[in-house]
């Protein structure tokens, strides 16, 4: 849900000066958006690809961070993707207050109540920000779309299910089975 200030556009200084009320917020493009908490299984699926993906960014020299940490970068004053991975030589730094600049690869991992939200406005916001690659992580239908933006404003995106392996133009050493994102999900019980 966007929340929108009516003299003007949202900033990290409003954000900063909110009160405290358990919520978690974005900024994207000046409007406010409150985050919903994440489900067991959305928790677990984060948990696996931390630990599928964070090899690859350390073998790289890089970080990978999981949420919440705050990634500031042009039309995200901040945004807290699900995943985020720094490498070396890269736009985005690392600071007291979080990612500042455009991080190397992103990763969300896609709920009923945020589905539009990350499809659209924030693979949007990624692309014109300068984030490397994008992925869009679907419990429900147990894949894993990546997106590479391209230098040439292009993208070539991908889909993978079950056992194929998942490419990165980022990281591109990386191979994981797409299955491997989703184990341990059929132990959840919806009750």
């Amino acid at each position: 849900m966007a929340l929108r200030r009516p003299e003007r556009s949202w900033t990290y200084d409003d954000l900063a000066a909110l009160p405290d009320d358990g919520k978690r917020y974005e900024i994207i493009e000046g409007e406010l958006f409150e985050l919903t908490g994440p489900n067991l299984r959305h928790a677990k699926i984060i948990t696996n690809l931390f630990f599928l993906v964070g090899p690859a960014a350390r073998a790289n020299g890089g970080e990978i961070f999981s949420a919440v940490v705050d990634v500031f970068f042009q039309g995200a004053e901040p945004v807290e993707p699900d995943l985020v991975v720094v490498l070396p030589g890269g736009a985005a730094r690392q600071r007291l207050r979080g990612v500042e600049g455009p991080p190397d690869l992103v990763i969300e991992v896609l709920s009923p109540s945020n589905r539009t939200h990350d499809v659209l406005t924030k693979r949007e916001l990624y692309r014109r920000g300068g984030v490397g690659e994008y992925w869009m992580v679907d419990g429900e239908e147990r894949s894993v779309e990546v997106v590479p933006f391209l230098v040439d404003g292009g993208e070539r995106a991908r889909t993978f299910r079950g056992a194929e392996a998942i490419t990165s133009n980022v990281l591109p050493e990386l191979r994981i089975l797409a299955a491997d994102v989703f184990v341990g999900l059929d132990s959840i019980r919806a009750e």
